[in-house]
Order: structure tokens, then sequence, then C-alpha cells
């Protein structure tokens, strides 16, 4: 039975009851955080809690009962039969339901507060062989930082990118690689692993942070750096990053294969390092 939270009760998902009024269906006046579990624990929530507080505090969301969510969301868990499965937990904070009008409700609304949880293994096939990602503009808002339920821009450009047969998006603004359309990336050249610096262009993704951290404490040389986009003929292997997939190898950006055609040493090295890390269920913070 698919069991479901929703503003304090824990309901099976056919009585889970939104109000068309509710913000987040509206105006996608929202946010999320999807978190891993793996058969007996989460890896890093305290990294998802963290930037799940930033985005309720850039949108200007209350929700008081946050510091409740880990505890909540193993109960969720355990009440979907899913504890010893590797599984995705979705919460999303809306900013109420009220009439609609632009500006926010004065005085502020209670959240909206959705969670659910579904089991999901990590596709090892990808790790295997790679992917292909597309290059296009990022067509995306200035506020990449916030982990907005409003998607569209992602949406369009990656599913454009599937019906041309690649699994990703590389995207490029101002002739700068950002990020992907739900990962972020990382670029190898010259033995060095690079990735576009945290600004309000990306997210902070948590597999990113530690990534970073597992290079660092591991001799990798790795700079937070933006790489031009016309670079990509010179980049020898390059992989991306996110909660749902972990570290997965690109073999091909656009046209331009990657070296060999196959996931390079470095990505190799640092996706053992994270699986790993994984393994002992003791994240980097």
């Amino acid at each position: 039975m698919d069991i479901v939270y929703l503003n304090g009760h824990f309901v099976t998902r056919d009585k889970a009851m939104i109000s068309p009024d509710d913000r987040g269906f509206v105006f996608g006046d929202s946010v999320y955080e999807v978190m891993r579990w793996y058969g007996g624990f989460f890896f890093d929530m305290d990294g998802h809690m963290n930037r799940l507080r930033r985005s309720l505090h850039e949108t200007r969301i209350v929700w008081n009962d946050i510091d409740t969510f880990p505890d909540l969301a193993e109960e969720l868990v355990n009440k979907n039969d899913l504890g010893s499965d590797c599984s995705l937990v979705y919460v999303q904070v809306t900013r109420g339901a009220a009439p609609r009008n632009h500006v926010f409700p004065d005085p502020a609304l209670s959240p909206t507060v959705f969670a659910s949880v579904r089991r999901q293994s990590v596709d090892t096939l990808l790790w295997e062989r790679g992917i292909a990602i597309a290059v296009a503009p990022d067509p995306r808002w200035n506020r990449c930082d916030i982990k907005s339920t409003a998607l569209l821009a992602n949406i369009m450009s990656l599913q454009e990118a599937h019906d041309n047969g690649f699994m990703e998006v590389c995207f490029v603004r101002d002739g700068f690689i950002t990020e992907g359309a739900h990962s972020n990336i990382f670029l190898v050249r010259n033995d060095i692993v690079y990735t576009h610096p945290e600004s309000n262009f990306i997210l902070s993704g948590i597999t990113r942070k530690n990534v970073i951290s597992l290079a660092a404490e591991n001799g990798i040389g790795l700079a937070e750096e933006r790489v031009a986009a016309d670079i990509i003929p010179y980049i020898r292997e390059a992989f991306i990053t996110n909660t749902s997939g972990e570290v997965i190898p690109v073999i091909r950006i656009g046209d331009q294969i990657l070296g060999d055609g196959t996931p390079g040493d470095i990505t190799r090295k640092i996706h053992m390092l994270f699986r790993e890390k994984v393994m002992a269920g003791d994240p980097v913070h």
C-alpha cells in the first residue's frame, strides 16, 4: 500500500487531497528536496536538510516543524515496508492555499507539506557504460540555487535532449558550462576536475559537495571554476552527479566523444570513493 505524508497525517496516496488554490499548484510557489535511503540510513540527511532550510529561507516560506522531518521521513519509509530497500524520499513544501494573487498572502499561511517514498535502485549499467549529454543554452531563471518545483525550463530542455537520444543536458550560459537539467557537471582536463562554482546559476548539489570533499581527501585535483563551452573538444572525461544516480560517467557531450568513449580513470576513482562512503554509511559533512 502506498502511504504518503500530508500536513501532519500519514494517508494512502488516493486519500491525499490538496486544494486547487494551493500556491504550489497555481504558481509553482514551493520548494522540494529528494534524499536517498540506503536500506537502513539516509545519506547526508544533514546536507539535504540544510539545503531545504535555505530554499525555504530564500522563498520566505515558513515551516515551523522542519526539524521533525528526518524522523518523519524514516517513519514514511517504514510505513511503506521499504526499510531494507534502496529508495528515494521526496518532500515538497508550498506556501499554502489562498485565493489566487501574485503577492504573498497576509497574514502568512500554514504551508502545505507533502512527502512520499518510492523504491528505486541506482542504475549500475550507467556506471559501466556512461551516458551522452546534449549541449543547450541555459534557459532558466537566475535563481537556480533555490530548489524550486518550478522546473518547466528544465523539463522542456531535458525532453528535447531525450528526443535526440541524450540522457541529460549540458547547459551553457554566457559561453560557460553551468550544470545539467537535474544534475551537476564535472569536467576533467589535464588531470584536474572542474565544476562550476556555487552561485545563483547552479544548485548546490549534495552529491556534488561530497565529491568535492572526497577529491580533497584523496589528492585528486579539483577546481571550482567556470569552464568555457568551447573547450569541450579538449575535455578527456566528464561525469554528472545527483542523488538518484550518484556519480555517472559522461562519454559524449553533444557530438564530441570524450577520450576513448569509455568512462575515464578519474571518474572511476571518484565513483569508487563515493560508493565506499555510501557503503560505510558515513557521509562527508
